[in-house]
């Protein structure tokens, strides 16, 4: 029997049991909005693309290696118009390496300086479309973009890789 207080204050009992279903029912809508917020914002992860090859930056030279010095020296690209000595600079870790195969025929890539019209400058971006170098200066757009100094024929090192220990001695070119 429900007390006569309950009923002229317009109070409804409850019992244990319906406040126990009450608070179940809200804590599963609570954890079910949740886990839709959590899964809402997620888009279905696609398979990892297997990222290409990175190709050298710089040109490729092969050549012998006499002291800082390139000789013998056989371009990647047949295009390129090279002396018959480069002088070789790069940072310290590479510099060792030079050091250490002296008198080696190694492969170089780098970037090529004080040699007119290979100037390319550091390669900031480069797509299908086209490639935008920083530096280098195409004097033929003016002399302010023209190289400032009168470099020795230089290469910068960026990478060295042994091929011979020893330098094959190139062939005279014969004049056809």
């Amino acid at each position: 029997m429900v007390a006569p207080a309950c009923l002229a204050s317009n109070v409804v009992p409850v019992t244990t049991k319906e406040v126990l279903n009450l608070m179940f029912s809200a804590t599963v809508s609570l954890l079910l909005i949740t886990a839709m917020a959590f899964t809402s914002g997620q888009t279905p992860q696609e398979p990892a693309a297997v990222p290409k090859p990175q190709l050298p930056t710089g040109v490729v030279i092969r050549g012998c290696l006499t002291g800082s010095k390139l000789t013998h020296i056989e371009p990647g690209d047949p295009s390129l118009t090279l002396p018959d000595r480069l002088r070789v600079t790069s940072i310290k870790v590479i510099r060792s390496q030079v050091k250490a195969l002296d008198g080696h025929q190694v492969e170089l890539v780098g970037l090529l300086r004080g040699i007119p019209g290979q100037e390319t400058g550091l390669l900031v971006a480069e797509s299908d479309k086209g490639k935008v170098y920083f530096g280098g200066g195409d004097p033929n757009l003016g002399q302010d973009l023209a190289s400032a100094r009168a470099e020795p024929p230089t290469i910068h090192v960026n990478t060295i890789k042994d091929v011979a220990p020893a330098c094959i001695a190139q062939q005279p070119k014969s004049k056809s």
